[in-house]
């Protein structure tokens, strides 16, 4: 299990965010408010202290300590007021592929979230779905010995698997999870409904990784086709064919059917087909 697969637990993929860890979302939160209210706060205190000790100077102009305090309450009025700016314009600037970066752009984003709820529901224990007769969304055609004609390569074969990973919309999200009715991480979600569909039979992997797998899609989102794979850097789906991803997007949401691959902000390694 790679860092991004640890990291993708709590991602906040519905305000569009490449941060992948609440906690640092939420740190930085913090952090922004603060920030803000020291921006407001601390230099109009500085300055108060440097009026008065205007009005000391003014009194007894000689004191050359007056002079310097004055001096060094204006400078640090100075700081404090464009200390934020700075913060703001380092951090903006650096790409996505940093958290920390991802994090600070899209903190107020993941903090209004967290405080309104997540808008996709998980649905209860005992409401969760099964699938009874998974033999209909099977790709294998003929249990003959020729291998060429077993799988579905036709566009029904995309239909199948998107048809077959819809059945478990709802269903909850556990990191490390290898169950589609119980909870499953989105490589584990990804893996084992092509798994069962007869798509894969490959061992394993973690979501990055699947860049690596099946035949590549040329020209990527564009051409993508129902069943196909969408790879990104720390979290994968798989493509519904009417611009929407079927996904094990976080705990906080769990397997969903909502968002649009073009949205999410993280980087986009590939698209991949298996059929």
């Amino acid at each position: 299990m790679d860092i991004f697969q640890i990291l993708e637990t709590t991602c906040s993929t519905d305000v569009s965010s490449c941060c992948s860890d609440y906690g640092i979302a939420m740190f930085l939160y913090t952090m922004k408010k603060a920030l803000d209210l020291i921006h407001l706060v601390v230099p109009f205190i500085l300055l108060v202290m440097g009026a008065i000790q205007f009005i000391k100077m003014m009194i007894t102009p000689d004191d050359k300590k007056n002079n310097k305090t004055l001096l060094n309450k204006f400078l640090a009025a100075i700081f404090v007021f464009f200390t934020p700016f700075a913060i703001n314009l380092i951090l903006g600037v650096l790409p996505d592929g940093f958290e920390i970066s991802a994090c600070w752009k899209s903190a107020d984003g993941i903090a209004n979230t967290m405080k309104n709820g997540p808008k996709y529901e998980v649905v209860k224990k005992d409401k969760r779905k099964k699938v009874v007769n998974i033999e209909k969304y099977k790709l294998i055609k003929d249990p003959g010995n020729d291998l060429n004609q077993q799988i579905d390569t036709t566009a029904t074969g995309g239909k199948k698997i998107v048809d077959y990973a819809l059945q478990f919309v709802g269903n909850p999200y556990v990191l490390g999870g290898n169950s589609l009715t119980n909870g499953c991480d989105c490589s584990h979600f990804v893996y084992l409904v092509l798994k069962d569909v007869g798509a894969y039979n490959g061992k394993y992997t973690t979501a990055s990784n699947w860049v690596n797998l099946g035949e590549e899609v040329k020209g990527g989102l564009k051409n993508a086709q129902a069943g196909d794979i969408v790879v990104y850097k720390g979290h994968i789906g798989i493509y519904d064919g009417s611009n929407y991803l079927i996904e094990a997007k976080g705990k906080k949401y769990g397997i969903t059917h909502d968002r649009r691959p073009q949205d999410s902000k993280k980087q986009l390694l590939g698209v991949r087909r298996f059929v």
